[in-house]
């Protein structure tokens, strides 16, 4: 299921991208939750709190703060959001290309134009989400997108997987009976990272390094052994250099 955030300080103009957007959805049959902001100021502070968003639509030209400046805040946060510009004025497309922004969109051509963006995204969305984990044990069998994964904790003979939060949704852990070099193993994927022998980290939810504490988007602070924090640090900046 995809997360869309649309942001425009315009109720009206906001409402015709949120019907154009249901529309083009419905019609390719992709199931998703769509939030609404007139505030860019509030879709920040819940993104910061931890909300995930697999697409943002968002206006240039609002008071207080830019489209540009949440773009760029946007960005540090959900390095692999897709993010579509939607403004009156030509002058912003250059600046929208230097912050890899996916598509931008003039807003006297939305209903021509945004349906054949929204397309083009959710194709690139649906390859960005074949990598997943399967969790397989007798009460569930679930694929999990690897992006999706905050971290992985060590708990007794089993793994728990901490998840993102979705709309509605209070069940953010999976509880796997398998060790953790085993699951590391199975991932398959270089954004996961040992920690310390009782946490595994997506290197995606990395905002930072405080003292010997690892810091992940919803503000979870996890201990780095001393050990491997040299190391770490190397890995997390490589990241952030190739991804952010």
């Amino acid at each position: 299921m995809l997360q869309i955030g649309i942001c425009d300080d315009e109720p009206l103009l906001m409402n015709e991208i949120k019907e154009i957007t249901e529309d083009c959805l419905q019609q390719q049959q992709v199931f998703s939750i769509l939030s609404s902001y007139t505030d860019g100021k509030a879709l920040l502070y819940e993104i910061q709190d931890g909300k995930h968003f697999d697409l943002l639509l968002l206006d240039i030209e609002m008071p207080d703060l830019s489209g540009m400046e949440l773009a760029k805040q946007i960005h540090e946060l959900l390095p692999d959001a897709l993010m579509i510009f939607v403004t009156a004025h030509y002058k912003y497309a250059v600046d929208a290309y230097e912050l890899h922004i996916f598509r931008y969109i003039p807003k006297n051509q939305l209903k021509e134009r945004l349906p054949h963006a929204l397309k083009d995204a959710v194709s690139l969305l649906e390859i960005q989400n074949t990598d997943s984990y399967i969790i397989s044990n007798q009460n569930r069998f679930e694929r999990i997108p690897l992006r999706e994964i905050l971290y992985i904790e060590k708990d007794g003979k089993n793994a728990i997987f901490h998840m993102t939060a979705a709309e509605n949704q209070t069940d953010t852990t999976r509880r796997l009976r398998k060790t953790l070099t085993e699951v590391f193993d199975e991932l398959h994927s270089e954004e996961f990272y040992f920690i310390e022998r009782g946490f595994i980290v997506n290197l995606r939810h990395v905002t930072g390094i405080s003292h010997n504490d690892c810091i992940l988007t919803d503000q979870t602070r996890l201990p780095i052994s001393q050990s491997r924090l040299s190391e770490f640090k190397k890995k997390l900046n490589s990241y952030w250099k190739d991804k952010v």
